[in-house]
């Protein structure tokens, strides 16, 4: 239950560090949160993949095809559906990228997209970690599924590593590539610091280890003090590359919290009603947050005015960016998630 509240201020802290206005200073490394949603996809993923080779193995018989074929059609009615409808949200809206370029977003590439574009195109920028997400899905059930299980922690472990190697020699190897850590592999590390803690959790690792709070809170002290020594410009001797490493094992723990459930003051505030709603829907929200401008510009045009200039102004402006993202994050839900549940649920009956 109160991982859906860690969704929630996950989210809810994106979409404070989308709709701020350029000038105002990031004291805070935001991007934090949205990593902590693709180790959150690689741990969620990877362990519904093993239970459910675990399951079909004791069913006996040939399975893995017809298991991969519900699983995409699975994956296409949670994820692909609503994703294709704020796609073609973003087309109407008239996106300026979208227009550019619709390839690239229908096949879910668009993360290398603006990796080769090197800015972020209004309204359609989120779609970079989209785009990983939908790539990590469809390659993951052959690791999951279709490796010998004694190879599995081998492969995960050599995916994980391609991420932080990528960072350290990308620079000379790819030097026309503007962005080159929106390229799918320099996040391979997200997804497979998630599933090396799912896979240990499989096979027996309790949630409440007291060697993985150690391990996540030495790896939170490591990269702070990367991510610390470099914003004060001083050497980091060539650790760069592993920082988001791990900030990926710290993230681990904070799961691990977050499924045992904290106590006191967080277990209130991460279970309140406000937060388990949002983060129920937090996916929408995503989808939509950053569309959330391009409809409020055209249904309150006026609140940017010289009037609203100021402190007052933006204020106004974020309330009606809530205020649409959670409309159109409903009606995802109300209209297109939710009914689809169904058929999602009869498919994994299957």
């Amino acid at each position: 239950m109160q991982l859906d509240g860690l969704r929630a201020v996950a989210i809810l802290a994106i979409c404070w560090d989308h709709w701020c206005p350029l000038g105002w200073h990031r004291f805070f490394p935001f991007e934090v949160f949205l990593f902590f949603f693709l180790v959150l996809t690689g741990y969620l993923i990877t362990g519904s993949l093993l239970r459910e080779r675990d399951r079909f193995e004791m069913l006996g018989g040939p399975w893995r095809l017809e298991a991969l074929k519900n699983y995409q059609i699975r994956r296409g009615l949670r994820i692909l559906a609503p994703y294709y409808v704020a796609l073609g949200l973003a087309w109407l809206l008239w996106a300026p990228d979208v227009h550019a370029a619709l390839g690239w977003y229908v096949l879910q590439l668009s993360n290398i997209h603006m990796a080769c574009l090197g800015y972020w195109p209004m309204g359609t920028n989120h779609f970079w970690s989209l785009a990983m997400q939908h790539q990590f899905y469809l390659m993951w059930p052959f690791v999951i599924w279709f490796l010998p299980r004694r190879a599995m922690l081998a492969t995960i472990l050599v995916f994980t590593a391609v991420a932080p190697l990528s960072r350290m020699f990308q620079d000379s190897i790819l030097q026309n590539v503007p962005w080159r850590h929106l390229l799918t592999w320099a996040s391979f590390d997200y997804f497979g610091v998630g599933a090396l803690f799912a896979l240990a959790v499989h096979r027996g690792m309790s949630m409440e280890s007291r060697g993985l709070r150690v391990v996540a809170v030495a790896a939170v002290a490591g990269y702070a003090a990367i991510f610390g020594a470099h914003s004060l410009g001083w050497g980091t001797w060539g650790l760069r590359s592993f920082q988001q490493t791990l900030l990926a094992v710290g993230l681990c723990g904070l799961i691990a919290c977050g499924s045992v459930g904290f106590s006191g003051i967080l277990e209130s505030v991460l279970e309140h009603p406000i937060l388990q709603r949002i983060g129920r829907v937090s996916y929408g929200i995503y989808l939509f947050h950053n569309l959330a401008p391009l409809v409020a510009g055209k249904i309150f045009w006026f609140l940017w005015g010289d009037d609203f200039g100021n402190w007052a102004g933006v204020a106004l402006r974020m309330v009606a960016f809530a205020g649409v993202t959670w409309g159109l994050a409903w009606a995802s839900w109300r209209w297109i998630e939710q009914p689809l549940q169904g058929v999602r649920a009869k498919l994994a009956a299957r």
